[in-house]
């Protein structure tokens, strides 16, 4: 596996909390990012120095919001967090990327990590507007969230038919987007749905209301064809950090 340093000293860190803040200011439904699977070893040095660099000046001209996220469900895997960093642009990642390059206080991130910190995986991933918000409960301290890793050989037939459920279905207290992965990404995922909700269990409660939903049911069987289940995880986020519009 690479380190921390070796694989983020070009980059900075990505993922999907742009669809709706933490405070509820309203944000881009289709961000763009990356999102890194973390194997930590001392999550509250971690979360120290993520919280010193999105307070540094550099930290304060990013345009981008980050996500801490602890892993408390991943089956085989080693990853315990998930670092994420969402823009509304590919060129918001550009200046992201230009502002670390000659920071000292992205360096000093970098060496306040290493070591206690690993990357497992990495994917690049953009929002595809598909989904359901209506409950608005976006990112932040104690929101869970289901990330179920698919591989789709029909993306525009998925996309279609995952629309029509998302109509359909009785969501419940969750929230419900759908993400691709053009690089990157678990095993041969393509995309990435996410289930958000209040806490674990408002979670997995809806999952196992969606096993008898009629649409979701005529869902799966529209699919079945053209999807394969890579993996699932589920997290609960800790902190969000950046330009949260307050």
């Amino acid at each position: 596996m690479r380190t921390l340093t070796t694989l983020l000293s070009v980059t900075v860190l990505v993922f999907t909390g742009m669809l709706a803040h933490a405070d509820d200011h309203a944000a881009p439904t289709q961000p763009v990012g990356m999102v890194y699977g973390m194997d930590v070893s001392d999550p509250a040095a971690f979360a120290a120095a993520m919280t010193k660099y999105w307070n540094s000046p550099t930290g304060k001209q990013s345009p981008g919001i980050a996500i801490l996220r602890q892993v408390v469900a991943a089956g085989e895997s080693s990853i315990s967090h998930l670092v994420s960093v969402a823009h509304p642009s590919y060129d918001g990642m550009d200046a992201a990327f230009a502002l670390n390059a000659a920071s000292a206080d992205w360096a000093a991130f970098l060496s306040e990590v290493d070591g206690i910190a690993t990357v497992v995986t990495s994917s690049v991933f953009e929002g595809t507007g598909l989904g359901s918000m209506k409950n608005n409960i976006g990112a932040g301290p104690g929101v869970a969230t289901l990330y179920i890793f698919i591989s789709v050989s029909d993306p525009g037939k998925y996309a279609k038919s995952w629309q029509k459920m998302m109509g359909d279905a009785d969501l419940g207290e969750t929230d419900t987007m759908l993400f691709a992965i053009p690089a990157g990404g678990v095993d041969d995922t393509t995309h990435v749905a996410s289930i958000s909700g209040k806490s674990v269990g408002t979670v997995m409660a809806q999952m196992n209301a969606n096993s008898a939903d009629k649409a979701f049911q005529k869902f799966i069987k529209d699919v079945a064809g053209i999807r394969t289940i890579e993996r699932k995880i589920v997290t609960v986020d800790l902190a969000v950090f950046g330009n949260t519009g307050g």
